[in-house]
């Protein structure tokens, strides 16, 4: 199951956050070369990951291993769009408490090609699923164009929110996507989940 990770759970999977950031700065600036801040030589972590970060995240059920996590900010507090970037958006950010940020997806180095797609399907099945149980209508996402040129064309209903922008030799833009019932309906039709991917402990509540 998918995890929602809050301040007030995060000391449970002090473990799991540790690989993820450690696979974060694997993934961000071991191979994709984003220039962020790197703590300790090992950790990606930046300014928003802080106590009003909500992380959503699958580990192995036996090790506990990272496999794959995503981080959601609200879009009332500081986050990348707003904070960073906002030169991305050729049109009023997006802000309200309907909406939220997704950053940060990431899946495992560790985790074999076939595996981290399903992977990437989970998390963003899980994130579907927050959004519903949150009433979270609209999610914004930040990231490179290779992964935005994915979403776009996944039949998500994603939109541009403005032009991709140069950002340290690379080009990055800013995506919206709405969230109706009708996307978790096909979600799962899609990927063949016949019941809920994230789990909702008493304490991920109060996300």
């Amino acid at each position: 199951m998918v995890h929602i990770i809050t301040a007030a759970n995060r000391p449970e999977y002090a473990a799991q956050i540790d690989e993820m950031h450690q696979d974060r700065k694997r993934v961000f600036v071991d191979t994709l070369k984003w220039r962020v801040p790197v703590v300790g030589g090992k950790y990606e972590i930046d300014q928003f990951d802080d106590a009003d970060a909500i992380y959503l995240l699958e580990s192995e059920p036996k090790t506990g291993k990272h496999l794959a996590s995503l981080r959601l900010l609200a879009s009332t507090k500081p986050n990348l769009l707003r904070d960073v970037f906002p030169h991305l958006c050729s049109v009023p950010l997006p802000v309200g408490e309907d909406v939220m940020e997704l950053t940060r997806f990431c899946v495992s180095p560790d985790v074999e090609k076939l595996d981290a797609v399903n992977l990437m399907n989970r998390m963003w099945s899980a994130a579907v699923e927050y959004a519903m149980l949150f009433g979270i209508e609209r999610y914004t996402c930040i990231s490179h164009r290779q992964f935005l040129s994915v979403m776009l064309s996944a039949g998500w209903g994603a939109e541009p929110l403005g032009d991709l922008k140069e950002c340290d030799g690379q080009l990055i833009g800013a995506i919206l996507f709405k969230v109706t019932p009708a996307t978790l309906r096909e979600c799962r039709r899609r990927y063949g989940y016949r019941g809920p991917v994230l789990e909702v402990l008493p304490q991920a509540e109060a996300a």
